[in-house]
C-alpha cells in the first residue's frame, strides 16, 4: 500500500454521497449524455465530470493512474467508500476475441509501476454470482509499453488483460474494489488488433454499466437503477 500520510498535497475535499464508479471513458456518448440529464447534479472536477445519484457518484474522464489518483485525492473519504471501475481493455487471450464483458478478480504490476509499489500483485472483488468472466490483469504505465518479449512474459504468467489504472488504484485504496471492463482489442505477438464492431462495444460497455448500478441498487434496497430509457 503507498503511504501519502506525508505527502504535501493537501486539496480541499468534495463530499460525494454513496458508491464510487469511476469510468476512464464512456464509449456511448448519447447514453452518458441521457445520464447527465437524469442525475441529480453534475459538476467538473480537473477537466473530469462527476455526476451525482442518490445512491452512488460516478466520475468519467481521464486516463491513466496519475490523472485518476489526483482526481481521488480531492474526495473527502474516499478510502472508505466501495468503489466500481468500468474500464476497457486489451485481450492477451485469443479466446476473448470480440468485445466482452470481464471481471477482473486478480491484478498485477509490470515496467516501472514495481517501483510504485513493492508489491507484485493485489486481489480484486469478484462480481457478484459469479455473472462475468474472472481474469487476471496487468497494468502498465504508459500506452505502447507492449513489446514481444513483454508479450510472452505476460501469456506465461498466465495473463489475461492489459489496462492503464486498475494496480495503482488498488494500492491507493488499500483494498479490493469491483473492476468490469470490456475487451476493445486483441494483443499478439506481432501486434494489436482493435474489435472492429464499435456498436458491439457499446452494447458491452452499457450491459456492464448497468449490472454495476444493479448491484449498489440492490445493495440500497432500491430494485431501480439511473438507466436512461
Amino acid at each position: 500500500m503507498v503511504d501519502l500520510s506525508r505527502s504535501l498535497f493537501n486539496p480541499r475535499k468534495v463530499s460525494l454521497a454513496g458508491d464510487l464508479v469511476l469510468i476512464p471513458q464512456f464509449w456511448d456518448k448519447p447514453y452518458f449524455a441521457r445520464l447527465k440529464e437524469q442525475a441529480d447534479y453534475t459538476f467538473n472536477l480537473l477537466l473530469s465530470e462527476v455526476l451525482v445519484f442518490e445512491h452512488f457518484s460516478l466520475l468519467a474522464g481521464f486516463l491513466g493512474y496519475p490523472q485518476l489518483l489526483t482526481l481521488l485525492e480531492f474526495i473527502r473519504q474516499v478510502r472508505e467508500k466501495e468503489v466500481y471501475f468500468l474500464g476497457t481493455a486489451g485481450s492477451l487471450d485469443p479466446h476473448i476475441d470480440r468485445p466482452t464483458i470481464l471481471n477482473a478478480v486478480d491484478i498485477r504490476s509490470t515496467s516501472i509501476l514495481t517501483h510504485f509499489d513493492p508489491q507484485p500483485a493485489y486481489d480484486l472483488k469478484p462480481f457478484p454470482n459469479g455473472a462475468f468472466k474472472p481474469v487476471r490483469g496487468v497494468t502498465v504505465d504508459i500506452i505502447q509499453r507492449e513489446t514481444p518479449d513483454w508479450f510472452k512474459e505476460q501469456v506465461a504468467a498466465g495473463i489475461d488483460f492489459v489496462e492503464m489504472e486498475l494496480f495503482p488504484l488498488r494500492a491507493f485504496l488499500g483494498k479490493p474494489f469491483t473492476a468490469l471492463l470490456v475487451a476493445s482489442d486483441l494483443l499478439a505477438e506481432d501486434g494489436i488488433t482493435l474489435f472492429p464492431d464499435r456498436d458491439d462495444l457499446n452494447r458491452e460497455f452499457i450491459a456492464a454499466y448497468e449490472a454495476i448500478v444493479r448491484c449498489i441498487n440492490e445493495r440500497k434496497s432500491d430494485p431501480d437503477p439511473p438507466i436512461p430509457a
